[in-house]
Parts: C-alpha cells; sequence; structure tokens
C-alpha cells in the first residue's frame, strides 16, 4: 500500500464518523488498528505528524475517559473536523 492510500483511508475514516456513519468508539478501534498497521509508512510526512499529533491521544481522552457524553462527543467532533481540514489541504 503506497502513502496516497494510507493517507486517502485515514481521511476517508474521519470523514465517515463527521458525516455520522460511525461513532465515535468506532471511529477509535479503527484508527487506532489501521495506523498502526500501516502508519510505519508514512511516518516521513506532514500527515503523519499531524495525525498523531491529534488524533491518538483525542481518542484516548475523548472516548476512553470517563466524563460528560455531551462534552466529549462535541469536542471529539471538534478536533476531528480540525484535523481532517488540515489533513486535506496537505493533499
Amino acid at each position: 500500500m503506497d502513502t496516497a492510500d494510507i493517507q486517502e483511508t485515514l481521511l476517508q475514516q474521519i470523514q465517515n464518523y463527521l458525516d455520522g456513519f460511525i461513532s465515535k468508539e468506532d471511529y477509535a478501534i479503527l484508527a487506532e488498528e489501521y495506523f498502526s498497521a500501516y502508519g510505519n509508512h508514512i511516518t516521513e510526512t506532514a500527515f503523519y505528524k499531524i495525525f498523531s499529533e491529534n488524533i491518538p491521544d483525542c481518542c484516548t481522552v475523548y472516548v476512553d475517559e470517563t466524563g460528560n457524553e455531551d462534552e466529549k462527543e462535541c469536542r471529539f467532533h471538534e478536533i476531528l473536523e480540525k484535523t481532517y481540514d488540515k489533513l486535506k489541504h496537505l493533499k
């Protein structure tokens, strides 16, 4: 799998969450599994830097930890939306 395919898949996963096709919990599972499997192929890219600085912590804080679910959902969505915009502009 090449860099462009990996990046496009990670973007599509975020888009699926933003469009309401998958829950934040499902997104966190998909992203973690895919990024763990293929992230090493894109380590030298700006895409990797932005993704790895935002998504893993976001999933941990707003999916795994306790707290107000509405606030967590709102903040999670906001971070994914901003990260998606940054990543999309790299293409």
